[in-house]
């Protein structure tokens, strides 16, 4: 699977956001960020549960 292929800029956005929320107010609140702008499950559990597998460009603490 290609993990770089993300389906457009605001799931980009959504995820960067998202990641940024779980450092700073948890991981519920920022996988919770990510349901609501509706990014796949798949992408946000990857990017949460595994940080080695982030695209480069992902925010990142």
């Amino acid at each position: 699977m290609n993990h770089d292929l993300r389906l457009s800029w605001r799931t980009e956005v959504a995820v960067n956001r998202g990641l940024a929320l779980a450092l700073l107010d948890g991981v519920r609140a920022g996988i919770e960020h990510m349901k609501k702008e509706n990014v796949p499950l798949d992408v946000i559990y990857r990017v949460i549960l595994t940080p080695s597998q982030r695209r480069d460009t992902d925010w990142r603490h």
